[in-house]
């Protein structure tokens, strides 16, 4: 070959390998707008549940749209519906959603079916990380992200939000000079704001129901009052709500440490046995028709105001606490579920996947990744979020979101703020709950329960949905249901 040849040959591979930089990529991260070049044009389609906080970056996509050229089609939907399209989608490979959001609980079906792609073929990708994200450090809770985004030491999703369910009380009668005299003479002791204990819990929720005509802090009601609201309806709903009575009174469905392992099934155990129990009672102090009572029907009970307490998610306070759509807003306080054997909060959260069906896996991931950034994760947070990324809490306006300080505490154990009894507003988590000692630790810190994440979870928590439901409706007793309940599951889990 001549010395022109050769020149010419190289003068062509350094063309082609410039067009190749320039046309499909970056070889390190310059910036969102610049990195995002080669997907402009292509439009996204994303899943998940219709609650404030989705629609949140539904309202704020648009800053991702205009820096990048890339469309984001936000579908919402009630949770159960959200699981039916996704499976649907999953498994017919038919690459409808480039971003699905699904519970975490999904995450061990979805990864063993093959479903979806581990995040560190993108997160390794210095064209297509920007390195301000990390995933250590970033995130409330290493536990957390570790159940919610990773299986088996393998991430698959980032997190869309970290949520769990706590204690919403109306503070405004629980800290009532009359209702404080009534309750001490009554109970010999004085009415706990919150109730720190499930006795505290079973006594004001009985304490508190009242008949159409009797006074409730000074007036006189004009319909009938109750002392709280469960979930009792067979949905999934009932299992997510019975789960907060089960680990607090120190029973498990299984014996495990992370959500992925299969454990010994204990859930006929005389912890599970006693919790389901005190749960059935509580329906005598719940209104009418509570057993068809999933999440938004307890909601909409505190809402209308004729509910004194509840154990809710805190990804749904948004709407308790807005004027427009409730009567009782500026009148919440929130604390943690009351202790009996366990300090303790249970983990949950909606994690954000990427399909292998997806066409777009890049352009998902630039998507995904932008929505850890501060201004979409403040943008949730306003319409009632639950960030997860813990930078987002140094925000003066996250702080004084009435629920933040409770949440953060759950998940984290960082105290933002406190609330002491005859504070002028329900901002911050609970003094009295923050000293509380945890009976399994011996000291103040909160245990962080998993719930199983492995393939046929789905099938356990049907079988402990329709025990629970059972035992509600007068079918079985707490032992018979659960007996049944734990025959079932050995039946179906690996011994």
């Amino acid at each position: 070959m001549t010395v022109k040849k050769k020149i010419l040959l190289v003068s062509i591979i350094s063309l082609s390998l410039v067009c190749l930089f320039f046309n499909f990529g970056f070889a390190e991260w310059i910036s969102l707008e610049e990195n995002s070049k080669p997907f402009s044009g292509v439009t996204l389609r994303l899943i998940g549940e219709s609650l404030p906080p989705l629609e949140g970056l539904d309202r704020v996509k648009h800053v991702f749209e205009e820096k990048t050229g890339i469309k984001v089609i936000i579908e919402m939907y009630g949770h159960e519906e959200v699981l039916q399209k996704t499976t649907a989608d999953f498994v017919g490979n038919t690459g409808i959603y480039d971003v699905v959001l699904n519970p975490h609980r999904e995450i061990g079906k979805i990864v063993e079916n093959n479903w979806v792609t581990p995040l560190e073929k993108f997160y390794n990708n210095e064209n297509l990380r920007n390195p301000e994200l990390s995933l250590e450090g970033t995130f409330l809770s290493e536990k957390w992200f570790n159940e919610c985004c990773a299986y088996k030491d393998t991430v698959y999703g980032l997190p869309f939000h970290f949520i769990s369910m706590f204690m919403w009380y109306r503070y405004d009668i629980f800290e009532h000079p009359e209702e404080m005299a009534n309750f001490k003479e009554k109970y010999g002791y004085e009415l706990p704001s919150p109730p720190i204990t499930m006795e505290d819990y079973l006594n004001t929720a009985e304490f508190f129901t009242r008949k159409k005509g009797e006074k409730l802090a000074g007036e006189i009601l004009e319909e009938d009052f109750y002392g709280t609201a469960i979930q009792a309806a067979r949905h999934v709903a009932t299992w997510y709500g019975w789960l907060n009575f089960l680990y607090s009174f120190g029973g498990r469905e299984l014996l495990i440490d992370k959500g992925s392992e299969y454990g010994k099934v204990v859930i006929n155990s005389p912890e599970a046995i006693e919790s389901l129990e005190y749960y059935k009672k509580l329906l005598d102090y719940s209104p009418p028709g509570g057993l068809t009572y999933t999440w938004d029907e307890t909601q909409a009970s505190q809402q209308q105001g004729i509910v004194a307490q509840a154990i809710q998610w805190d990804d749904a306070t948004y709407a308790v606490e807005d004027p427009k759509q409730s009567l009782v807003a500026g009148k919440m306080a929130f604390s943690g579920t009351p202790i009996k054997k366990v300090k303790m909060t249970q983990i949950e959260g909606w994690s954000m996947f990427i399909p292998k069906s997806s066409k777009k896996e890049e352009a998902a991931w630039l998507f995904i990744q932008w929505c850890m950034g501060e201004d979409p994760q403040i943008a949730q947070m306003l319409n009632g979020g639950a960030s997860s990324v813990r930078k987002v809490y140094n925000n003066e306006k996250i702080k004084n979101i009435i629920y933040v300080p409770t949440a953060v505490y759950l998940k984290s154990g960082e105290v933002i703020q406190t609330r002491k009894r005859g504070d002028k507003t329900g901002l911050g988590v609970p003094e009295t709950f923050v000293n509380a000692i945890n009976p399994l630790t011996g000291d103040t810190t909160v245990t962080i329960i998993p719930k199983p994440t492995f393939p046929e979870q789905e099938w356990v928590v049907e079988k402990i949905e329709l025990a629970v439901n059972s035992v509600l409706t007068g079918e079985k007793t707490a032992k018979e249901a659960l007996e049944w309940c734990q025959k079932e599951i050995e039946k179906e889990l690996p011994q």
